[in-house]
């Protein structure tokens, strides 16, 4: 039986009993306890508290669920894994114990067939109610065994909803068992599998650990169906099921030659099925949070992959065997499948320099402790390549306990913190002045006689106001005069503080006989907006009537460039996908700068079409309307919120025609034509998973092309050519280096040619095993493979080393006929004595080192490597 039929069964049983079905609810719940959904029940946790009204009093779903706490053990047993799927069934105040009962045994024994022979339930040894039941059903009390609380009682908690609980288990039989003589249900051997946890809410538990009976009792039950699976199609491991084998196929035909390392393999499928479900629902790779997650078991799936050969990005490959495979039941996978497969690359691509890099540096590491037979990686070196090379630390672990090390990771994370520590003292200390000023008892009495500053700047640029409150050298005044600076505040203010990436206004607070200059406008707390001031003239006094006037071709300005980033927001999604989420922006006079989540490469032809589709809709001439919502309101019409925990109950929601709805205290335009022109200066990444992009607007943007239009006038003088010939003389140019470089390679190949005859006739043999070493200076990292293996395809049984050594860097090669001598072990241990790392194959490896000094005389230990290495293997 497959697992999609076993799927549908399930879900077709208790429907005809009168159970509505759920969907599989999105794994990122909304629940501060949670980051993701770890059990069928989760969704319906707020039912089950009577928090909220249930859509009907019988259930049944089958939940896709995501766990981390027993990471270490995924792939090193047949049943463990991050992402799983739960059937189960829930009743919340309708049927109870017996029903329960007769319907899961039903289903396993009819729906299922299986038989009852290899059928044991265990019970809680308290709960003779359902002991009674299930010998009612024809349960031999022979094989139903009474269980402790660590067993047979559930609970939300410490204090709250519990109630004991009954399973179901399928013996396999004695010869997969442990052979001890205690062996049974719950034992934890191959023999017993929990096929059904059938859990009975029926008490209230307080703090004194008191049972009170619920007046609803409910139940909460789950079928795993990977072992479900496994039983019914007569496999021992849920990784040999339908619902795995066809990615396990996938990576065996994947790699290059027909290995199989057990548990590499199973934790790859399971690690690249879960990232599928998890980018499919737009949980990014990040450093934070559930982020995090997605990036630490992508990162661990990658980095088996390289043990097993893999070198280059390989796992989004898969995706498209996973989607295929699990379509049926969850079809938002294939409209997902092109955004997956290029998120999960592009992580790969960045995680690899990191990984090689950081492998380095470790290899170097673990080499020099283990040969002073030392057991623990120190902490800084573990925390240096964190916070130098971006190495994660519980890679380290995992590759230390590899290697029968280990790490002191409370000692780490204490260099960690104290780390963000100094990082805060630094940010503390640039406002340091500001904050005491803010903090001090003088501006929380002006903020208690004023209350909170109006900004009326959405209305107006010019407004007589009144001058509440005057700062000058970090304390109160009661004047400002002439030459000198300080901050104003005013009862009300037309001035925008800076916020949500744009910059705060500029302009003049003045009187009839004095006048400042308004510099920067900030907003101190959400009630204060300070005016950073320069008095150009007279004197401003607290208490007196002012005009305040901002500077209107610098607010339309920005305000372009912050309608411009709405509009570029909108077209990114419309042209990369969804995945695009604003993580950063800057909005400056006719600039904006935007910072975005993507996980590949902007190719040329997309920033085109970007490019395109601006200008495109500002020629359309969109309306901007801006209306004040509800955030509830503004998330129902589909907009897009960036800081959600900073937003107040009532928000403004910034429309462009159809095409754009976000929520914004900015301020904008009326229509998309007041933007003129947009033109996009760069596009970068500036992080993993991060781009930026930065643009020019209206005037700018306009002067920016005539620069432009002039340096290629410039360019094309200097060439003695038109401007439509600088390609094509450029090309001339660029035919002229590689002919060049083309003469260097022949002249290159001549005399490496020349060597290897004598290098062959120097070579020294050990037991039989020729032994070839060499070196060149600057020679190509490809000439060098080639004349490796050159050497290797004229020994039939032989090492080659062969190194390229610059002033500040070396590249090593080695390659192996005997897969008893493997090329892998030989580089490494020639690297590290260079005081480099390297790795690869048995038959091809490849190494490096910043220390070129060092090589010759690694290379002159080739042969004593090779004697100790023939004398381990005899």
């Amino acid at each position: 039986m497959t697992g999609n039929e076993i799927r549908r069964r399930f879900l077709d049983f208790f429907k005809e009993r009168g159970h509505l079905i759920q969907p599989s609810a999105p794994l990122s719940i909304d629940d501060p306890a949670l980051l993701f959904i770890i059990a069928g029940m989760v969704p319906f946790k707020a039912f089950f508290l009577g928090k909220k009204r249930p859509p009907a009093s019988r259930l049944a779903s089958c939940q896709v669920c995501f766990r981390t706490n027993d990471l270490e053990k995924v792939g090193q047993t047949p049943h463990h894994h991050t992402l799983f799927e739960m059937l189960g069934n829930f009743s919340l105040g309708d049927y109870f114990k017996e029903e329960a009962c007769e319907w899961g045994w039903e289903f396993v024994t009819k729906e299922l067939g299986l038989k009852e022979k290899n059928l044991w339930i265990t019970i809680f040894r308290e709960d003779e109610e359902t002991h009674r039941i299930w010998k009612k059903i024809g349960i031999a009390p022979s094989k139903i065994l009474k269980k402790g609380e660590e067993d047979n009682f559930w609970s939300l908690g410490e204090v709250g909803l519990c109630g004991p609980d009954t399973e179901i288990f399928f013996d396999r039989g004695q010869s997969f068992g442990c052979a001890r003589s205690d062996c049974e249900p719950g034992c934890g051997c191959s023999r017993w599998v929990e096929l059904w946890n059938l859990v009975f809410m029926q008490f209230n538990r307080d703090k004194l650990g008191r049972f009170s009976p619920l007046p609803s009792k409910n139940i909460d039950t789950g079928m795993g169906l990977e072992r479900t699976a496994s039983v019914l199609q007569g496999v021992e491991d849920d990784y040999q099921t339908d619902l795995f084998s066809p990615i396990l196929d996938w990576l065996k035909n994947l790699l290059p030659e027909k290995i199989y390392e057990e548990k590499s393999f199973r934790t790859i499928c399971d690690h690249l099925r879960a990232l599928t479900f998890l980018l499919g629902e737009e949980i990014l790779p990040s450093n934070v949070g559930r982020g995090y997650v997605v990036r630490r078991i992508l990162r661990r799936a990658h980095r088996l992959g390289r043990k097993l050969g893999l070198e280059d990005p390989f796992l989004y490959q898969g995706v498209s065997t996973v989607v295929k495979l699990m379509e049926e039941p969850y079809p938002h996978l294939k409209k997902k499948q092109g955004e997956i497969a290029s998120v999960i690359k592009a992580e790969e691509e960045n995680f690899r320099d990191t990984l090689s890099r950081g492998m380095r540096i470790l290899d170097a590491l673990i080499g020099n402790l283990k040969a002073k037979g030392k057991k623990l990686i120190p902490p800084r070196d573990v925390f240096r390549l964190y916070d130098t090379y971006g190495f994660p630390i519980e890679l380290t672990a995992e590759i230390a306990l590899e290697e029968g090390l280990a790490i002191d990771k409370k000692a780490t994370e204490l260099l960690l913190a104290e780390q963000k520590k100094w990082g805060r003292e630094d940010f503390r200390k640039k406002r340091q002045d500001m904050r005491q000023f803010t903090a001090s008892t003088h501006l929380t009495r002006l903020k208690e006689q004023m209350g909170r500053v109006e900004f009326k700047g959405y209305e107006a640029l010019r407004l007589e106001t009144t001058l509440v409150g005057i700062i000058k050298k970090k304390s109160l005044a009661k004047e400002l005069n002439q030459g000198e600076e300080g901050e104003l505040i005013l009862k009300s203010t037309p001035f925008y503080p800076e916020g949500g990436g744009q910059i705060g206004d500029q302009g003049l607070i003045f009187t009839s006989n004095s006048r400042a200059q308004v510099v920067d406008t900030q907003k101190m707390d959400e009630e204060l907006i300070l005016h950073r001031v320069k008095m150009l003239k007279g004197t401003l006094k607290k208490g007196e009537e002012v005009v305040a006037e901002v500077d209107k071709e610098r607010r339309k300005a920005i305000s372009r460039a912050h309608t411009a980033t709405h509009l570029l927001q909108a077209v990114l999604r419309e042209i990369l996908g969804t995945t695009v989420k604003q993580s950063g922006s800057l909005v400056d006079e006719d600039r904006l700068r935007f910072d975005f989540t993507y996980f590949s490469a902007i190719t040329r032809h997309e920033l085109q079409k970007i490019t395109g589709l601006l200008n495109e809709k500002i020629r359309e001439v969109l309306p901007v309307m801006v209306e004040e919502t509800t955030l509830d309101e503004a998330h129902q019409r589909g907009a897009i919120a960036l800081f959600e925990p900073k937003y107040e109950e009532r928000v403004k929601l910034v429309n462009i025609g159809e095409f754009s709805k976000e929520v914004c205290g900015g301020t904008h335009l009326s229509n998309l034509g007041e933007i003129g022109l947009m033109k996009i200066i760069s596009e970068t990444s500036i992080a993993s998973g991060v781009r930026r992009i930065e643009a020019l607007v209206g005037e700018k943007a306009l002067k920016q092309g005539e620069e432009k239009e002039n340096l290629l006038k410039t360019i094309a003088t200097k060439l003695g050519t038109s401007e439509g010939g600088i390609l094509a003389r450029l090309q001339e140019k660029e035919e002229r280096l590689q002919n060049q470089d083309r003469e260097l390679k022949r002249w290159q190949e001549k005399s490496v040619n020349s060597k290897i005859t004598k290098m062959l006739e120097e070579a020294e043999e050990i037991g039989g095993v020729k032994v070839v070493s060499g070196k060149w200076d600057n020679l190509s990292a490809e000439m060098l493979r080639e004349v490796a293996e050159k050497l290797k395809a004229k020994l039939k049984k032989g090492i080659v080393v062969l190194a390229s050594v610059s002033p500040n860097k070396a590249f090593l090669v080695a390659t192996s006929t005997q897969e008893s001598l493997s090329a892998d072990k030989i580089i490494r241990e020639v690297s590290r004595l260079a005081g480099g790392s390297g790795g690869g194959r048995w038959d091809f490896a490849q190494g490096g080192t910043s220390e070129s000094l060092k090589v010759s005389p690694a290379l002159e230990k080739l042969s004593l490597i090779v004697s100790q290495l023939l004398h381990k293997n005899r």
